[in-house]
């Protein structure tokens, strides 16, 4: 049974009891069933090279059947510009799953002008956990058997689906707290890093660096530039949204750029939605590389350490793990590790927690955050 804390996220799941070797094992002798598959799903749509993308809220019921609503962000055919179109797409159909996790899916899929194509997908559960002797996939990735019946071109498409929370709305409050963002454009040819703050009521700052190439150097030279954006976002119940930003370049100049989003993953703590993870496609080119270039972004929910730390757990914990004292970086364990000092050697009523498979290892200061993200009591 589940602690009512429960951490939905493709690598971060808490468990009322300790997921041990022997009970892992045990796990890997269980059949996949439709079973598995059932609840609230966030689903990233990656088309070819990074030329298109989609966001879609997934529901599967646990008996063969899907739904699925969100939008595609693709190129307009022709333009020499870069622009792009946004349109909602949806999916209806139905799943079957082998005892290994594999298994196949076929859907009736409707453009956004009403017209409709049959298409068919391959899927791998890539992540699990074990619920009342039952195998849950948390994490699934499929492949699509065909071209894509939505951008033109023959263009290949995959799918990442990571189970969220059901039972309860986002709202803006969902998206709350220090977020760390990755910034992709193209066929990877510009990354930027920013450190982002999203205050609980629909205000958003962000700080950070772009590294693009320059533009004619025959040897590939690239420059490193500040960039920030300040704005609002809103929320949907069901973990979808939009943002509107002012992006202010290296230069001093600004531009406009919106954003749809799409909460991936997410923890559910006294009864609200924390995400913990969020995809966004920027709805236009790049603001700030020239050539028309296509976005996507992944923000990542940072935990604040200083109210949660627990300075005595984190020395007992270093000393058991590693022979050493904190704060040593190099300290590093497996999960499981960490679960046994904390049930049988340090308290025994702490609250274990569960990452992937229990096997990643960790340092101790990233394990405490882990449970406070949770919130989980560090004791």
């Amino acid at each position: 049974m589940f602690n009512k804390e429960n951490l939905f996220a493709a690598a971060v799941l808490i468990t009322a009891g300790f997921l041990g070797a022997a009970e892992a094992h045990a796990q890997n002798t269980r059949c996949y069933t439709l079973e598995s598959l059932q609840g609230s799903y966030g689903v990233v749509i990656g088309y070819g090279a990074n030329v298109a993308a989609g966001i879609q809220a997934e529901t599967l019921d646990g008996k063969g059947n899907l739904t699925r609503t969100g939008i595609n962000n693709q190129p307009v055919v022709g333009s020499p510009t870069g622009l792009r179109t946004v349109a909602a797409v949806t999916s209806v159909g139905t799943y079957t799953v082998n005892c290994d996790g594999t298994g196949t899916i076929n859907r009736i899929v409707t453009r956004a002008d009403g017209s409709t194509a049959t298409a068919a997908d391959d899927f791998l559960v890539t992540k699990s956990i074990e619920r009342d002797g039952r195998l849950v996939a948390t994490a699934i990735f499929d492949i699509q058997k065909d071209p894509s019946v939505i951008v033109p071109g023959g263009i290949f498409l995959t799918r990442t689906h990571t189970l969220r929370p059901t039972g309860a709305c986002y709202t803006l409050e969902s998206l709350q707290g220090s977020y760390g963002v990755l910034i992709n454009y193209g066929a990877n040819v510009a990354a930027g890093i920013q450190a982002e703050s999203l205050d609980g009521k629909g205000n958003l700052t962000r700080t950070g660096v772009n590294n693009q190439p320059i533009v004619g150097s025959p040897t590939g030279l690239r420059t490193v530039a500040p960039v920030t954006s300040v704005g609002t976002y809103t929320v949907n119940c069901d973990g979808t949204g939009t943002i509107n930003r002012i992006v202010t370049r290296a230069d001093g100049t600004t531009a406009a750029a919106a954003d749809d989003f799409l909460v991936t993953e997410a923890i559910e703590r006294n009864g609200r939605l924390t995400a913990t993870a969020i995809f966004d496609i920027q709805k236009d080119p790049s603001v700030i590389v020239p050539g028309g270039i296509f976005l996507v972004r992944t923000h990542t929910l940072r935990s604040d350490t200083g109210p949660n730390a627990n300075p005595p757990l984190d020395a007992q914990l270093q000393s058991l793990a590693c022979g050493t004292n904190p704060p040593t970086p190099s300290c590093q364990a497996t999960v499981n590790v960490w679960n046994y000092y904390l049930v049988k050697n340090i308290n025994a009523a702490a609250t274990p927690l569960v990452i992937g498979d229990g096997t990643r290892t960790l340092t101790v200061q990233q394990y405490l955050e882990a449970r406070a993200t949770a919130g989980l009591v560090n004791r």
